[in-house]
Parts: structure tokens; sequence; C-alpha cells
């Protein structure tokens, strides 16, 4: 046959308009670059998603967008991003914040537009398995940078510093870093776990236990250590299919391991003790990690600004933040974003805001549990990741940990959403 099915028609390789599958291949080829960029450079991540999305339009012919939307529609993620996005747009209507400060919100939530089409590239199941691939690439060298970061100085890591009980954190910062590696903990296990032999499974094996030690000894991102704790809790707790005895088993086990890391971690250690000073000791008089987010909190209840179903208005956070913390210090800290993507949906776009965000989290929580369980551990470790982030960090705001979430959200909603649920998650091809 001459024909052939491209996602959403059928192109003729010798017609005149065969350009439209090469540009869906090249889409798809500028996606799995993307997801080897986001871990390491913004920009090119950035160029690499312009360029499967134009790359992607030019591959869509006139008959294309019905069934493009049907299906779109259809995954239980595009509702409440797409909501989420409009509502964003809207908000702009009673927002105080400037007309570039609204341009400069409209990028940063933007994904979650594009991200019907990050889904819609991801159809092919050998495209979704090579973005695993270049993810998984991509947080190996980080991995692997890390640990030589010990001993010696790359020219590419942001830390210049050897030896243990210091930050090494090599590419953007430790709680993008510590986030991502979170998730690469929890996707080797499950790799392990599905391996058909048992040496590649101890091989995987050791890279997740090595992934988990870099995020808990090599690096200062408390983030991290959240959320490697509650994700391997998570997947362990759904991997092993939620049976009370081994629930209980997995409790005990995390319990020894938080006080073992803490005996052998000075920098775990140390961490944790300054957040508990900070917490005790925080001020507007002087500025800290947790302080800074408590006394966010502190502005949130203080009666600046009229919280209402519909919020204060998009972008409108940094307005009132720099009437209400006066030390440029302190303001520089807490006025671009309040470190928890909660509280500026909240402060921004109200209740309703919030009530969409809780539904975007929802709708990867549910169909977790229409996969195995193994992948479901995956999905849900995923969300646990989200959530934490996004209580310590406003992670949809900030470039890095946006390009993660968003793009990590297509991969997994959509390897969960084909026939046969979860193939899309299964080891890469080279590792069997």
């Amino acid at each position: 046959m001459l024909d052939r099915q491209v996602n959403g028609g059928v192109v003729n390789p010798l017609a005149p308009n065969a350009y439209r599958c090469w540009a869906r291949r090249a889409a798809e080829w500028s996606l799995i670059t993307m997801f080897f960029a986001f871990p390491i450079s913004v920009a090119l991540a950035n160029v690499t998603m312009v360029l499967a999305v134009l790359l992607w339009l030019l591959s869509m012919r006139l008959a294309d967008w019905k069934p493009f939307f049907l299906q779109a529609w259809s995954n239980p993620i595009t509702k409440p991003a797409f909501f989420l996005a409009v509502l964003v747009v809207v908000a702009t209507m009673w927002s105080p914040a400037t007309g570039p400060e609204i341009v400069g919100y409209f990028k940063k939530y933007s994904k979650f537009l594009i991200l019907p089409v990050f889904m819609a590239l991801l159809v092919r199941g050998p495209v979704r398995g090579r973005c695993w691939q270049a993810f998984g690439l991509a947080m190996l060298v980080t991995l692997v940078s890390t640990w030589l970061n010990v001993w010696i100085d790359l020219p590419w890591s942001q830390t210049q510093n050897q030896g243990f009980g210091v930050d090494h954190t090599v590419f953007k910062d430790h709680i993008a870093q510590g986030i991502m590696m979170s998730l690469f903990v929890c996707a080797t296990a499950m790799w392990a776990i599905k391996a058909k032999r048992r040496g590649q499974a101890l091989l995987w094996w050791l890279v997740s236990a090595m992934s988990a030690t870099s995020i808990l000894v090599l690096s200062q991102g408390r983030t991290g250590y959240l959320g490697v704790f509650f994700a391997a809790f998570v997947f362990a707790l759904s991997a092993l299919g939620g049976r009370i005895k081994a629930a209980m088993g997995t409790v005990t086990v995390a319990a020894m391991l938080i006080v073992g890391v803490y005996a052998v971690s000075p920098q775990f250690q140390e961490r944790t003790n300054l957040a508990l000073r900070e917490a005790h000791t925080s001020s507007l008089s002087a500025v800290t990690s947790i302080g800074a987010r408590i006394e966010t909190w502190r502005f949130m209840t203080s009666g600046t600004t009229k919280m209402t179903v519909l919020g204060a208005g998009t972008g409108s956070y940094p307005v009132f933040a720099r009437s209400y913390f006066k030390d440029p210090a302190f303001c520089a800290v807490v006025c671009p974003h309040p470190h928890n993507q909660f509280l500026l949906f909240y402060f921004e776009l109200g209740l309703l805001g919030l009530a969409l965000f809780f539904w975007y989290i929802f709708a990867i929580v549910r169909r977790a549990f229409e996969v195995a369980p193994v992948h479901r551990g995956l999905m849900l470790g995923f969300v646990a990741i989200m959530v934490v982030s996004n209580m310590t960090h406003s992670s949809f705001w900030l470039s890095t940990e946006s390009h993660y979430f968003v793009v990590m959200t297509a991969l997994l909603m959509t390897s969960a959403s084909r026939p046969g649920r979860g193939k899309g998650l299964s080891p890469p091809p080279a590792s069997g």
C-alpha cells in the first residue's frame, strides 16, 4: 500500500504533501530531544519545545483538527489544564499587574495549552520509549556528574566543591535536580522490577540506590529529600499491591531509612536542623529559606487584599507583595513568587483556580488506578513529587520545573491512555 497512517490522517508518501509525514516525525524527534534537554538546559528545552509545536502544526491538515480535539478532550488531564489556562487569561481583567508582567505569566502557563500537542506527539509507543530513554540519559549524565563532582571539578557543574557534606548540584538548581532525580529513583526501580534478566534488575536497582543517595547525601535540597521519601514510599505501597502487611513493612523500613540517613549524612542532618531553627526564628528582619515561606503565609492571612472566588488577578501577587515586604533583601526572595504554587493559584485565581489545580492532580491519580500496580506506583510517585514540590516552590511558575511537570504529565497520561496501558512505561529497549 502506498498510503500510510499518520496520527490524525492518512498521508500518501508519493503525494506532494508528503512533507507532512516528515514534519510529524521531525516533531516527534524534537520532543524526544526536549526530554533530554529540560533536565540540563532551559534554553535548549525551549528551542526544542517551540520546534516540536511548529513542526506538529506543519504536519496537520484541515481534516486532522477535529480528530485531534476529540482525542485530546477525551484525556482527563486536558479539561483541568485547559480551564486553568483560560482562567489565567480571564483573570487579567481584574489584575493590578502591568501588561509586561501579565505577558510573562502567559508565557509561564502557556504549556497547559500545549499539553494536548505533547500527548498527540506521544501517541506512538516507540516515541514514548525514546522519550523515557532521553530523560533517563539526561538523568544518568546528571547522576554520574554529581558523584564525580565529589572528587573532581567539572566545567559544566553549577558547584565546584569536593568532598562529602557539601552540595554537588550539577545543572540548574538543587530543587529542580532533586525532584527530577526523585522520579528517576522510582523509574529505575520500576525498570528493575520489570527487567527480564537478573543482571539487568541488579543494575537498575544499583542506579536507583545511587540516585536516592545522591539526593540525600550530595545535595542540600530539602524539597528533594521530601520528594524522594514520599515518592519512594508511595511507589513501594503501590508496587506491592497495597497489602496491609506489605504496607506496614514499608512504613517500618521507611522510618528506619530516615533515621539511618539522618545518622550518616552530615548534609541531611545540617539541612534538617537548619530548617527547624529557621522555622522557630522566622521574622521579617532576617532572610532565611523556611522563614521566607512562613512570612509569605502570614502575608496571605494579613488582610492586605481580599481573597475571593476568583482571586486578585493574574500577576497580582508580586504587586501586593512589593507593598507588604518593605525590606529589599526580603522582597527579592519572596516578591517574585511565594514559593508555593497552591498559594499562588489561590491568591491570584481564587478558590476556582485552586480547585482546578486540584482537579489537574486528581486526574493523574484517577488514571493511575487504571494501570498495573507497578505503573501505578510510578504515576502516584510522580504525583507525590508534584505535591511536595508545589508546596515548597512555585513549580508551574518556574521554567525548568514547569517543563518537567507538564511534559512528564503528558508522557505518563498518554502511556496510561493507550491500548495495553502502561507499555509506554516499560524499560528502554536497550535494557531489555
